[in-house]
C-alpha cells in the first residue's frame, strides 16, 4: 500500500488515469490534489513532511535536532556550543559572529583552533511557534 512518501508517483498515476477521460491536469495540480487526498493542507506541507522523513541523522551539520538530544550530542562530540538570538543560520551560510561573553568567545576560539565545528542553539523564545 502506498503512503504519503509515494505522493509524486500517485500524482503521476492520477494524471495518467484522467487523461483518457479528457481531464487535463498539470503536474502541480495533481500534486495539490494528492496532498488534499492524503489529508495535508497543500503540496508544500506534504513535501516538507516527505523531506523530514529523509533527513540525515541528528548531529550532522545543518540538521535540526530536538532539545532532548542537544545536551548529549554536545557532550559526547565535544562540540563548543554557541547560543544565537538575532540570527538564523542556513546550511553552508557564511556570516560574521559578534560575541560578547567570554565563554562564547572561548568556545569559538576552541572551534577555530580545531575542526571548526560548533553546535548552534536558539533560545526557546526565539523559535517560531
Amino acid at each position: 500500500m502506498r503512503d504519503f512518501r509515494d505522493a509524486r508517483a500517485m500524482a503521476q498515476t492520477l494524471r495518467e488515469a484522467l487523461k483518457p477521460k479528457a481531464v487535463s491536469l498539470t503536474h502541480s495540480e495533481s500534486l495539490e490534489l494528492v496532498a488534499k487526498i492524503l489529508g495535508f493542507h497543500d503540496w508544500n506541507v506534504l513535501s516538507a513532511r516527505i523531506q523530514s522523513e529523509h533527513q540525515p541523522p541528528a548531529g550532522r551539520p545543518g540538521t535540526a535536532i530536538t532539545a532532548d538530544t542537544l545536551a548529549p550530542i554536545a557532550a559526547v562530540a565535544g562540540l563548543p556550543t554557541l547560543p544565537l538570538r538575532d540570527l538564523v543560520l542556513f546550511p553552508h551560510m557564511i556570516v560574521p559572529l559578534f560575541v560578547g561573553r567570554d565563554t562564547t568567545k572561548r568556545a569559538l576560539e576552541h572551534a577555530m583552533a580545531g575542526d571548526k565545528l560548533i553546535l548552534v542553539t536558539y533560545p526557546k523564545a526565539f523559535r517560531r511557534r
